[in-house]
């Protein structure tokens, strides 16, 4: 099985839009029902869901969905929820995904900006044992009586964005839950489509048959498509929460070292702590040394292709691939594509105009 180590999840310490917590107060209001007790122990009022622009935080937006389910008593709010969750209300986001070339090229941005996005998953590309690519979500890290609700809006509503980009119904193979059957499994096809739905599972799931994320889209346009995401990734760096000076520490370290990357015990001894210490630092920031170091050997690999006339070789000794083959399998698990291809497609297209 291999995944993705370049999809995370959303630092716990970010701030989101109110776009959820207004599409329940439009539903509620469809249905006759009151939006106050929704809001209820959140810190907002009727008047803030006005104010498109406010932002707020995820303990803010999970009293909202604690407050939905108990007022609605409905199994299938979160998967109704996550229906009307359309691609256009994510801004930039949304243009980079239509716009993207294939329907993979338009699932890889989504997963490139986890804070644009809002999950509280961390969502992955993965191809399982069979062949077929599966969107992975798991580290799932809110109210456990939430979860299945939490699942159920996070599936719904990507499997909604990309019915959107495709223009039409995506074909699902399968979907997977981690936990026991819900009572109302026999109403999953109502929502994502006439495929099986596997309980017990290791993590989360949508699967895609071979071949089916390689559809081309019919809003593909490349000049929105490059524009739309440097757009995200300016927004999304804002979002990024400060390291600790430890971290920050660490970081630098690893940085002018990429050639020949220390160990965790190596960076604790330059640093003059314990692992445990770098470690629960680590943990704070939201990543792992692996992950960390595979972040900074992604970012520092885009960098390098960039410069069209460093050969793909040289890129892989400065991070410290003893084998050119090496960088370019870590660097499809990393971005989705290879070095040679992503350079390509990182090249500001001509418009025709």
């Amino acid at each position: 099985m291999i995944r993705s180590d370049t999809a995370c999840q959303a630092p716990d310490r970010r701030l989101i839009s109110l776009q959820s917590t207004c599409l329940i107060a439009n539903w509620l209001e469809e249905h006759n029902l009151p939006v106050e007790p929704v809001l209820a122990g959140s810190g907002l009022s009727s008047a803030d869901l006005q104010t498109p622009a406010l932002l707020i935080t995820p303990e803010q937006e999970q009293q909202v969905f604690a407050n939905t389910v108990a007022l609605t008593g409905d199994p299938l709010i979160g998967l109704k929820l996550g229906q009307r969750m359309r691609v256009s209300a994510y801004g930039q986001l949304g243009y980079a995904m239509l716009s993207a070339p294939t329907l993979l090229d338009a699932l890889q941005v989504m997963l490139a900006f986890p804070v644009l996005l809002g999950s509280y998953f961390r969502l992955q590309l993965e191809t399982l044992p069979d062949g077929q690519l599966a969107l992975r979500a798991d580290h799932y890290h809110e109210s456990p009586a939430l979860r299945l609700f939490n699942v159920e809006l996070c599936l719904s509503s990507i499997k909604a964005m990309l019915d959107d980009a495709l223009g039409g119904q995506l074909m699902i193979s399968a979907v997977h839950l981690s936990g026991s059957p819900p009572d109302h499994s026999d109403q999953y096809r109502d929502y994502m489509g006439d495929c099986p739905l596997l309980c017990d599972q290791d993590a989360e799931r949508l699967v895609f048959a071979a071949g089916t994320l390689n559809a081309p889209l019919p809003l593909a346009e490349p000049v929105t498509h490059f524009e739309a995401k440097r757009h995200c990734q300016t927004v999304q760096d804002s979002f990024c929460p400060e390291p600790s000076p430890l971290v920050s520490q660490l970081r630098a370290q690893l940085e002018q070292q990429l050639e020949a990357p220390p160990t965790l015990e190596q960076l604790a001894n330059q640093l003059h702590c314990t692992t445990r210490t770098l470690r629960r630092h680590l943990q704070r920031a939201g990543c792992g040394y692996q992950q960390l170091l595979d972040r900074l050997r992604f970012q520092r690999a885009k960098l390098l292709l960039n410069r069209e006339q460093l050969p793909i070789y040289a890129i892989a000794e400065q991070l410290g691939f003893s084998e050119t083959a090496s960088f370019r399998h870590a660097f499809q698990r990393w971005s989705g594509t290879t070095p040679r291809a992503w350079r390509q497609s990182q090249q500001p297209p001509h418009s025709a105009f």
